[in-house]
């Protein structure tokens, strides 16, 4: 019982100091910032064309 005893407190010593070395270098991390996007022209880009079917959906709205 006492060895079992030994292998569960060793293993939660090593999960412990592996999560605090986990959680220490995230903290130690380089800072990154986002770049900015560049901003794409798109002149009279139709996203959608109309049909029956949105007038349909756009009269049920109101």
């Amino acid at each position: 019982m006492k060895e079992n005893d030994d292998k569960r407190r060793s293993f939660l010593k090593q999960i412990f100091a592996g999560s605090a070395i986990v959680a220490g270098s995230a903290l130690v991390g380089k800072k990154v910032q986002a770049r900015e996007a560049k901003a794409s022209k798109r002149p009279d880009e139709v996203l959608y064309q109309k049909s029956d079917a949105f007038q349909k959906y756009y009269d049920s709205l109101r």
